[in-house]
């Protein structure tokens, strides 16, 4: 990997520069964004529950489709919580 010198002189910024895009949660307060993520992570989790919880409601031990969606929403739910 070579070094390019030309990082090494000293550069004011642009003036002129304009800005492409505002990056998401800009003006937001640190603990208002982390409280969004808990919040978002929350409604996640009560979406994964009440999949599990109809999957296995719907459960037929005599259909193997019903055995498969269930195992299916109980080997995906761990991945989330940790």
């Amino acid at each position: 990997m070579l070094f390019d010198s030309s990082l090494l002189l000293g550069r004011a910024p642009d003036p002129d520069a304009s800005v492409l895009a505002v990056e998401s949660g800009a003006g937001q307060t640190l603990e208002s964004r982390f409280m969004n993520a808990v919040a978002n992570l929350s409604a996640d989790f009560e979406g994964d529950r009440a999949g599990i919880k109809a999957a296995a409601s719907r459960f037929d031990p005599t259909d193997a489709a019903s055995g498969i969606e269930l195992q299916n929403r109980l080997a995906v739910y761990p991945g989330g919580v940790h």
